[in-house]
């Protein structure tokens, strides 16, 4: 096991095939695992699918996976960040997996870029990102990864796994949640930098944040927009629903 690639294994069987039944993964379905690991969550998403096609960055970890693994599982050597999902396999299929720590919302960043070709994904993550992921507006929690996966997703929890599920034993708790995707969502590439700016700071008001995210135009023109979106400049940015964070976003695109 590296520390560098934040791995902590799951072996409790009961636990691993919650995780299949609450992904709905069922036996014609393509499901793609990002960090199998020691190959246990595999093993259990191959008796539920027609194939698994399973992604490690650890070298070391891919003798013992092949090893070990169901005729219908293929194992792919590469960084899941790296990897093109469109060359995996040519139908749609669903995402599943215990993601590691540091890099878990780059990955979820990437499959929301890949939605098209994903039909959900399930996830098992840091407790406190998930937290973030489904927070409300107003909550100390809510932020910039709140807004985006809100603005593409329903996120779905599941269930609370303990650290003392996994080998070795994390700081922190863990859950599992699924994404499911929201219909005919537009992509609005900087709309994610747009949110991550007007986060930049919390104490900050609204117009404030804004006026630093477009420094050239006049502060009164931003005031304007934001009033013809139904929202006060006095306000700050993590009051704003998701629905408040896009119609601001278009308004002060064309100030």
């Amino acid at each position: 096991m590296k520390k560098r690639y934040g791995q902590h294994f799951i072996s409790d069987r009961n636990l691993l095939r919650r995780i299949v039944r609450f992904a709905g993964i069922g036996s014609l379905d393509t499901v793609v695992e990002i960090g199998p690991g020691a190959g246990s969550l595999t093993c259990e998403l191959a008796a539920a699918a027609r194939k698994v096609i399973a992604v490690e960055i650890d070298c070391d970890l891919i003798p013992g996976l092949r090893a070990g693994a169901p005729t219908n599982v293929e194992i792919i050597e590469s960084d899941a960040l790296a990897v093109d999902f469109n060359t995996l396999t040519d139908v749609v299929f669903h995402v599943a997996g215990n993601l590691p720590y540091n890099i878990s919302a780059p990955l979820i960043k990437k499959f929301i870029s890949n939605r098209a070709r994903i039909v959900n994904a399930t996830i098992m993550i840091q407790k406190e990102v998930a937290e973030r992921i489904r927070a409300k507006p107003g909550s100390r929690d809510y932020g910039p990864l709140s807004v985006l996966v809100q603005y593409y997703a329903e996120p779905v929890w599941g269930f609370t796994v303990p650290r003392g599920a996994f080998t070795p034993r994390p700081k922190v708790d863990s859950a599992v949640i699924r994404l499911d995707w929201k219909p005919n969502v537009p992509d609005f590439p900087d709309f994610t930098d747009f949110v991550q700016k007007a986060f930049s700071s919390r104490r900050k008001k609204l117009l404030n944040s804004l006026a630093a995210v477009f420094p050239s135009r006049p502060r009164e023109a931003l005031a304007r927009a934001l009033e013809d979106a139904g929202v006060s400049p006095a306000v700050r940015a993590e009051t704003l629903s998701v629905d408040q964070f896009l119609t601001v976003y278009n308004r002060t695109r064309g100030t």
